[in-house]
């Protein structure tokens, strides 16, 4: 039996902000850079008095030093209750708990040092807790104090009755909501799995440098956690003939024989559907899926499919909403990293399948915008914002920039526009959401030039000999009715010094610090005086400026080394 679920990819409808409060600006920094890579919105403040200026109603969950000048941590928590604020707290600080703290009205204790793994697990725990009840919130924030006081001997604390106190009172309110507390204990114990999985898989995609190592990676990571006992990644699309196995880790064993299975039935509707497929009561037996249940997750980057992960689970176990939800953003993720190793591959390749497009249609609006304001346009570099679309940098000659920004704005297609330059030639920066460019780069293309003159536009895009060029084609011409293939070919690259630069400086370059070296170069931020400012540059990311700046730090350090290497 097959459930269809539908969910976004993202949990929620905005990411949560957390505040992060320490007087050790490195440390705090470096948790923002922990919290934002897992998703997370970020306020550092360096000071008590700080944290009392950023703190507002939007904030979702504090990170609070203990020991700071003037304001301390604890006094800073005081003003926070007071004033109102019900948001968890976790106090994170090098300060040897002591009986003192079982008045304080935090939720959770973090003993320094820590490490990304404390900082992000208590971050989701704190936002699940603050669903619980009032009674059941009070009782973890009573086991949290208690779990940081047995850290000591007894004998050093300085009032030993009052653990003995607050111990019994944790008896006493376990007993009066044990039921509650029990479930709620298991709705934590998943969380810690489930978010196990999707860091483990996260760690894979930035290892990976194969679709094949991206397959094995992500199946060991997930049936080496609890309640996944098997896992396989399929292949299937409108072109192939039925379902091809590429990877099955656990009980399923390495070839299971799912063909003409409902399984395959399952991988072949979530496919289609783009949805993912909760299978129980599997009509056949396919070890490890036919008595629990298998969780269909389809992988895909925008409008590329790259088939399905599948995952059995224990008999036992019942999947959660925020399975689901985790679930789906783990399809995404991965096949956003299968798609970064294509793109790899291609720009490695020896050899490349170039197309060439007439595209004049004034549906698209980069066409429109050259043609209503008699300029000409062309490309200057995309940086992909997975979010919304991608962000372009497109020069404008012989045009009015003020009037192009304005058209610019009446476009569903055009997220946000910026003017950065203006002058002769004006740089505008817009994030696209629909034009043939994005829709182009979805299909795993990659777009080497494009270009509107005299109102008649020129796209030029370079992917894999191997890859559908017809699906491609197919893509672009579909959604833009003026749009006409002119040249097909395939175009060899010769072996000369830039080429093995580019390579060495692509194995060593992560995703986002390439997108952040890009995106700054597009932006006009190396110019002096700069076109943009980091923070400019950091929100066409959608990022924060510090970790924009950590990411071009280890990017311009990797460039720097790719260029020592090839001239020495």
């Amino acid at each position: 039996m097959a459930t269809n679920l539908s969910r976004d990819a993202k949990v929620g409808s905005s990411r949560p902000t957390v505040l992060v409060v320490d007087d050790d600006e490195d440390l705090a920094d470096t948790c923002r850079y922990w919290l934002e890579d897992d998703d997370y919105r970020v306020r550092t403040a360096y000071s008590g008095e700080d944290a009392l200026d950023a703190v507002d109603d939007e904030v979702d969950l504090v990170l609070l030093d203990r020991r700071m000048p003037r304001k301390s941590g604890d006094e800073t928590l005081e003003v926070f209750r007071e004033e109102g604020y019900e948001f968890p707290v976790a106090m994170m600080t090098a300060v040897a708990p002591d009986t003192d703290i079982v008045d304080m009205a935090f939720d959770e204790y973090l003993v320094k040092p820590v490490d990304r793994d404390d900082v992000v697990d208590t971050a989701d725990e704190l936002l699940a807790r603050s669903d619980f009840s009032e009674e059941v919130r009070e009782y973890f924030a009573l086991e949290a104090t208690e779990t940081a006081l047995s850290t000591r001997e007894r004998e050093a604390l300085r009032d030993e009755d009052e653990l003995v106190e607050l111990q019994s009172e944790l008896d006493e309110t376990y007993d009066a909501n044990e039921e509650a507390i029990a479930q709620r204990e298991q709705q934590l114990e998943r969380l810690t799995n489930v978010n196990r999985v999707i860091r483990r898989v996260d760690r894979a995609l930035v290892d990976a440098d194969t679709r094949d190592a991206i397959d094995d990676a992500v199946c060991e990571a997930v049936v080496g956690t609890e309640p996944y006992r098997a896992a396989l990644v399929a292949e299937y699309t409108d072109h192939s003939r039925g379902v091809r196995l590429r990877k099955a880790t656990g009980s399923v064993g390495e070839t299971p024989d799912i063909a003409g299975s409902e399984l395959a039935d399952g991988i072949e509707s979530a496919v289609d559907d783009r949805e993912i497929k909760l299978l129980t009561d599997l009509d056949v037996d396919v070890g490890g899926f036919a008595d629990g249940v298998a969780l269909v997750t389809p992988l895909s980057y925008r409008e590329k499919s790259y088939g399905a992960l599948v995952v059995g689970t224990r008999t036992d176990h019942t999947v959660s909403d925020h399975e689901l939800d985790v679930f789906a953003e783990l399809g995404a993720r991965i096949g956003n990293g299968i798609t970064a190793v294509e793109q790899r591959r291609l720009l490695l390749a020896d050899t490349v399948a170039e197309l060439e497009f007439r595209h004049s249609d004034r549906s698209d609006p980069l066409v429109r915008i050259a043609a209503e304001t008699g300029g000409d346009l062309s490309l200057r570099g995309i940086a992909s914002n997975d979010d919304s679309g991608l962000t372009c940098f497109v020069d404008l000659v012989g045009g009015e920039g003020e009037d192009a920004l304005e058209l610019a704005a009446e476009f569903e297609g055009i997220e946000n526009a910026r003017l950065v330059a203006d002058g002769e030639e004006s740089l505008f920066e817009l994030t696209v959401t629909e034009a043939a460019i994005e829709t182009l780069s979805a299909v795993g293309a990659t777009v080497r030039s494009f270009e509107v003159i005299d109102g008649e536009g020129s796209v030029v895009i370079q992917a894999a000999p191997d890859a559908d060029l017809k699906a491609i084609a197919s893509a672009v011409q579909t959604a833009y009715d003026d749009t006409d293939l002119v040249s097909k070919r395939e175009v060899e690259r010769s072996v000369q010094s830039t080429e093995s630069f580019r390579q060495g400086l692509s194995d060593r370059l992560t995703e986002r610090q390439r997108a952040a070296l890009e995106t700054a170069f597009s932006a006009g931020y190396y110019e002096w005086p700069r076109d943009s400012t980091a923070e400019e540059v950091a929100e066409a990311m959608d990022i924060a400026a510090p970790t924009l700046h950590e990411h071009l730090r280890a990017a311009e350090r990797k460039l720097l080394e790719s260029f020592v290497d090839e001239t020495v």
